[in-house]
């Protein structure tokens, strides 16, 4: 009875989960979500920002022109709305230039169908994964109910994909369900071999992609991974230093997307960082602009020494856990992290979850999966006219720490969660070894 109760439970899980997602696609194209978001609230619903950098990128270079030119003046502007293009000229210089030979607005949407398939396929991989049908359908519906999604449609963003790289990463250490130990020592050393290559290229395709993967640098040096830090060092330098020798001004454009500056009020900010500014300035409204600046940067000194010790003196260390370390440390370090970002956690998730299934996890997914209080924030939308706002803390400013906390502490509790776990095991082999 009480496994049929349990099949029963996971298919209303999954069709509920499908349902919402539904939603999420279908307010896409409609707009009813978007008054939930900062993003799309300050946008005025005009979608694709993202994307459409990605494509003016692309457009740049197939016309003589760096991919990091925003200067309307110096470019021949072809898409409705842009922000400016933050990444290497790996992204620009493939996807960019192919997807620029279509229309504007049919190549957002062939994007958008293509992240839709990534995620679709990062859920089915999931749900293969699972143990049962109920962890099936919650590892599925992981990938299906998490909010911060719906932004990353909206701005035709490139978070998902990393995702999928990093997941892809770690499902070369995760054991699919029904494989035994002794089943898994007889495919190797060969299936460990094609799983290590797979590992590398798709770390270094990550690399290529969004940047935050270097993080895993210290991990990899721990296991002494020498091919994969060669393939990942020679792929940037030889997609990167070809245009940059070609046009030097590049160099500056991107290098600015790694320097912090002043900590500002951010309404759209929603990393640690982020959280611990607006914490500090409600308690402290006094301190100076360079006393942030320096809180700022013990704090992600701090943060990556634990990182680093933890990596360092993990005797056995387990790949996934570590992979999911220094997804989970880039939130609590990086200076913008916007709603979107978040979706880089859904292979954390998934592989902890799968790893060891508990109701803990479950509410701090949830937690980061659900929509912000923007709503209860901003109910009017005057973010959407009134410039400053957005550069303001709300008051009274205990709603601006709220606001900002929404996400900053499930991330903070992952973190902690993640660094148990690796000095509970750390402790285990460290017996085991006496």
């Amino acid at each position: 009875m009480g496994r049929a109760m349990r099949r029963y439970g996971a298919r209303a899980l999954l069709g509920l989960a499908i349902a919402f997602h539904a939603s999420m696609l279908l307010s896409w194209r409609l707009g009813f979500y978007h008054r939930l978001t900062f993003d799309a609230t300050a946008t005025h619903g005009r979608r694709g920002w993202d994307f459409y950098a990605l494509y003016q990128a692309g457009h740049n270079l197939r016309t003589g022109v760096s991919a990091y030119e925003s200067d309307d003046d110096k470019i021949q502007v072809v898409v409705p709305v842009r922000t400016p293009y933050r990444y290497l000229p790996f992204m620009a210089g493939t996807l960019g230039v192919l997807l620029s030979r279509l229309p504007p607005l049919w190549a957002f949407r062939l994007w958008v169908i293509c992240v839709e398939l990534v995620l679709l396929s990062c859920a089915y991989l999931s749900w293969r994964l699972g143990r049962d049908a109920l962890q099936r359908a919650i590892l599925a519906a992981m990938w299906l109910c998490f909010t911060p999604y719906y932004l990353e449609l909206y701005l035709g963003q490139f978070s998902l994909v990393q995702a999928a790289l990093i997941y892809g990463m770690m499902l070369c250490y995760l054991r699919p369900a029904g494989r035994t130990p002794s089943q898994s020592a007889q495919a190797a050393p060969a299936a460990r071999a094609r799983r290590t290559w797979l590992h590398d290229l798709l770390w270094t395709l990550s690399l290529l992609w969004k940047q935050n993967t270097a993080l895993f640098i210290p991990t990899f040096v721990r296991l002494r991974r020498w091919r994969a830090l060669a393939l990942g060092a020679c792929a940037v330098l030889l997609t990167t230093l070809p245009h940059l020798l070609r046009y030097p001004s590049s160099w500056a454009a991107f290098a600015a997307n790694l320097v912090a500056g002043a900590p500002t009020h951010q309404l759209g900010n929603l990393g640690v960082r982020q959280f611990l500014l607006s914490l500090v300035s409600a308690l402290s409204p006094a301190l100076p602009p360079s006393a942030h600046l320096w809180l700022g940067r013990l704090w992600v000194g701090g943060v990556l020494a634990v990182a680093l010790w933890l990596t360092c003196r993990d005797r056995e260390p387990d790949p996934a856990l570590h992979l999911c370390l220094w997804t989970a440390t880039y939130f609590l370090i990086y200076h913008h992290v916007w709603e979107h970002h978040y979706v880089m956690l859904l292979p954390v998730y998934a592989a902890l979850y799968w790893r060891r299934p508990s109701a803990a996890l479950l509410g701090l997914y949830m937690l980061t999966a659900i929509w912000t209080p923007y709503i209860f924030m901003d109910p009017g939308g005057l973010s959407a006219y009134h410039m400053p706002m957005r550069w303001t803390p709300l008051e009274p400013r205990a709603l601006d720490v709220l606001y900002h906390a929404s996400k900053a502490l499930p991330v903070l509790a992952l973190w902690g969660y993640v660094t148990r776990r690796i000095r509970a095991r750390g402790r285990t082999t460290g017996l085991a070894g006496r």
